[in-house]
C-alpha cells in the first residue's frame, strides 16, 4: 500500500478506487492484494479451454476441469462476479459447474459460451458499474447506524473486487500490467487541472484504444551472427544500419539515438509488431525473435546468440516517445539480494551440515537451491517456470510414498502457509502504518506487532489517516481482532486459492513437458512458482537449522517432519484469537 497524495478532491470511494488500483498493478505489493490471475469472465474462458482439451484428450487429468470449476463457482456465488445471466440462469449455470463427470464436459462447454456471449460487453459494463458507484457516494446519508457501517463497507468490497475484474479484463486485452501502472499514475495522480470525472474519462478511453505498430530493435550477441541469414527465416527482419540511424535521427528520443549510437557496430535488428502498447510490443516481439534464434542456432549450432539486455521501442504514432527497455521480462514480487542475505544463508547451511538432519532431505534442500538459481538464469519463459517447478518437487516428493508429488504440494503447502498467513498480512500493515506516517500516534507501535491487539489502535489509525484503502483495511483486521472466526474463513478461502492455483501451473508444467507446448503469457505463473519454492525453501532451512522435531521417531529430522511439525501447528490454532496466530514463528524470509 502506497502513501498517495491528490493535487485535485475526491470522495471517499474515488480515492479508493485510486488507492486500490494502483496497489493492484503495483509489481511490489504483497501476492495477497495484488493483482489476480483472473476474473469470472477470463476464468469461464479457462474452463472451456480446459473442458475442450479433456474431452478431445488433450488433457487426461480429471482435476483440471474439477478445481477450475470449484473456483469459478465459488466466484460466481459472490454477487460481486459483474456478469450477466442473460439467457443462461445463474443457478443452472452455478449447478452445471458443480457436476465433474466427463458425461457432463459438453454441457459445460456449451453453457459457459452462452454466458461468454452474454458478456462480450464485459469490461464496458464494468467501467459503468464502477463509475455509479464511485458517483453513488454522494447519496449516502449517515445516519449513525452499523447497518449503514455495514452497507458501506459493502459498496467498498463491490468496488475493490469489481476494480481487479476490470484491471484483469484490460490485461487480457492485450494491456501489460507494467504500462498500465504508469498510465493509472498518469492519469489518476500526477496529471494536473482535471476533475475526477475528467479523469476516469480517460481511462475509460482504454477499452476502444486500437493497437498501435511498434518497431522493436535489439541486440545479437555473438560474432558469427548474420543479419542475411535469420532473414529467410522470416524477411522482415531489419537490419538497422547508417542510413536508418541518419534518416530518423531527428525524430527518435535522446535515449533511443543514444542505444543505436552505443550499439552501432554491433548486430542490430528490428522487427515490428502490433501492440496495445510498448511493453506488450517487446513481449510479442521478444516471443517471436527467441523461436526464429531456436531456429537460426539449429543450423549453426557450433556458435553461441543471445539477444541483448536491453532494446528500443519506437511508436509509429509518436517517435519523439520512442525508449529503450530491458529486453527480458519483469516478473512481480521483491527479492532481497545482498551479503546479508548470503551469510543468513551460509549461517542456515552449516547449522544443518551440523545437525542430526537426514541426508536425502539435505540433498533434497541443496538440489532445490540449484534449481531456484538456474530458473532465475534461464532467459525462455517455459525453462524458468520448469526448473521452478523442478526445484518444488524435491522438496515435496517421498520416495517412500505412494501418494503423487501434486498431491502432496496439494495437502501440505497449504497448510505451511496458512499457518504464516495471518502474521505475514498483520506485518505487511504494520509496515503499511510506517509508510502512511502514523507510526508516531499510534500507542505502543512496535515490530512485536502487539499494539494490534488493542481495540484503541484500530480506532487510533481509522481516525487519523486520509488513506480510505487503509481504512477499510484497518476496518477487516478489527475483525480477525474481534472475532477469531473471521480469521478461520480468510485461511480456508486462501488455502482453496492455493490448490487451485497449484492444479492450474501443474497443468501448464504437463503442457510444457508432455505436449511441447510454447506458453506465452505465463509470466505471473512463474512470479507465483517462484515466491512458492522461495517460501517453502525459507520455511524447511529454518526448521532444520534450529533443530526441528523429530516427528517420526526415525531417528532423524527430515523434510516430512517440518510438513508434520506445520500441520500440528496450524491444527492447534483453529479457532484461536489473533494474539495466538502473530505469536507463530515466520520464517525468516532470507531469500525474499
Amino acid at each position: 500500500m502506497q502513501n498517495i497524495s491528490l493535487i485535485y478532491g475526491t470522495n471517499p470511494f474515488e480515492k479508493l478506487f485510486i488507492e486500490k488500483g494502483i496497489e493492484l498493478l503495483y509489481s511490489n505489493t504483497i501476492d495477497t492484494y495484488r493483482l489476480r490471475l483472473h476474473n469470472p469472465k477470463t476464468l469461464i474462458e479457462e474452463l472451456i479451454t480446459v473442458a475442450a482439451e479433456s474431452v478431445s484428450g488433450i488433457l487426461t487429468n480429471n482435476d483440471y476441469v474439477v478445481y477450475t470449476c470449484k473456483e469459478l463457482k465459488k466466484i460466481i456465488d459472490n454477487e460481486n462476479h459483474g456478469l450477466n445471466f442473460t439467457n443462461l440462469n445463474k443457478k443452472y449455470y452455478s449447478e452445471t459447474i458443480s457436476k465433474f463427470d466427463k458425461s457432463n464436459y459438453k454441457l459445460l462447454i456449451q453453457s459457459s459460451k452462452i454466458v461468454l456471449r452474454d458478456n462480450e460487453q464485459y469490461e464496458r459494463y464494468l467501467l459503468h458499474s464502477l463509475y455509479k458507484l464511485v458517483y453513488s457516494h454522494k447519496f449516502l446519508n449517515d445516519d449513525g447506524t452499523s447497518r449503514f457501517r455495514n452497507d458501506v463497507n459493502d459498496l467498498q468490497k463491490k468496488l475493490i473486487v469489481l476494480s481487479n475484474h476490470l484491471l484483469v479484463a484490460l490485461i487480457h486485452k492485450g494491456y501489460s500490467k507494467q504500462y498500465l501502472y504508469n498510465f493509472f499514475q498518469i492519469i489518476f495522480i500526477r496529471k494536473r487541472s482535471l476533475t475526477f470525472k475528467d479523469r476516469f474519462r480517460i481511462f475509460t478511453s482504454l477499452i476502444t484504444k486500437t493497437e498501435e505498430r511498434f518497431l522493436v530493435i535489439y541486440r545479437i550477441l555473438g560474432g558469427a551472427f548474420r543479419h542475411s541469414e535469420l532473414n529467410k527465416i522470416d524477411d522482415t527482419y531489419q537490419k538497422i544500419s547508417k542510413s536508418f540511424r541518419n534518416s530518423h535521427q531527428k525524430r527518435l528520443s535522446q535515449q533511443v539515438n543514444a542505444f543505436l549510437d552505443k550499439n552501432k557496430e554491433s548486430n542490430l535488428i528490428g522487427l515490428r509488431v502490433e501492440a496495445r502498447d510498448y511493453v506488450k510490443a517487446i513481449e510479442k516481439s521478444l516471443d517471436k525473435l527467441s523461436k526464429d534464434i531456436d531456429i537460426y542456432h539449429l543450423g549453426f549450432n557450433q556458435h553461441v546468440f543471445k539477444i541483448g539486455d536491453q532494446c528500443a521501442v519506437i511508436g509509429e504514432r509518436d517517435l519523439s516517445k520512442s525508449a529503450t527497455f530491458p529486453s527480458n521480462f519483469q516478473i512481480d514480487g521483491y527479492t532481497r539480494s545482498n551479503s546479508e542475505v548470503f551469510n543468513k544463508l551460509l549461517d542456515k547451511i552449516q547449522k544443518i551440515q551440523n545437525n542430526n538432519i537426514d541426508k536425502e532431505s539435505y540433498n533434497k534442500i541443496l538440489s532445490a537451491v540449484r534449481y531456484y538459481r538456474t530458473a532465475g538464469e534461464s532467459p525462455e519463459v517455459e525453462t524458468k517456470l520448469l526448473n521452478y517447478w523442478i526445484g518444488l518437487e524435491y522438496i515435496f516428493t517421498a520416495f517412500n510414498s505412494e501418494e503423487k508429488t501434486i498431491d502432496r504440494i496439494r495437502r501440505y503447502f497449504p497448510k505451511c502457509h496458512a499457518l504464516i498467513y495471518v502474521k505475514r498480512n498483520m506485518f505487511d500493515f504494520h509496515k503499511a502504518l510506517g509508510r502512511q506516517g502514523l507510526s508516531g500516534v499510534i500507542n505502543n507501535y512496535s515490530d512485536d506487532l502487539n499494539y494490534l491487539l488493542s481495540i484503541n489502535s484500530y480506532r487510533d489509525i481509522c481516525a487519523q489517516t486520509n488513506s480510505e484503502l487503509l481504512k477499510f483495511r484497518t476496518q477487516f483486521f478489527q475483525k480477525w481482532y474481534e472475532e477469531p472466526n473471521k480469521i478461520e474463513e480468510s485461511l480456508k478461502h486462501h488455502q482453496d486459492n492455493l490448490i487451485w492455483n497449484f492444479t492450474r501451473l501443474y497443468r501448464i508444467r504437463n503442457e510444457i513437458v508432455h505436449n511441447a507446448a510454447i506458453k506465452n503469457g505465463i509470466y505471473v505463473h512463474i512470479s507465483h512458482i517462484k515466491y512458492y519454492l522461495t517460501f517453502i525453501l525459507n520455511s524447511v532451512l529454518d526448521y532444520m537449522a534450529e533443530m526441528g522435531v523429530d516427528t517420526d521417531n526415525d531417528g532423524k529430522i527430515t523434510i516430512e517432519d517440518f510438513f508434520i511439525a506445520q500441520e500440528i501447528i496450524l491444527g492447534s490454532l483453529k479457532g484461536k484469537k489473533l494474539a495466538e496466530f502473530l505469536n507463530v514463528k515466520n520464517p525468516t524470509q532470507i531469500l525474499n
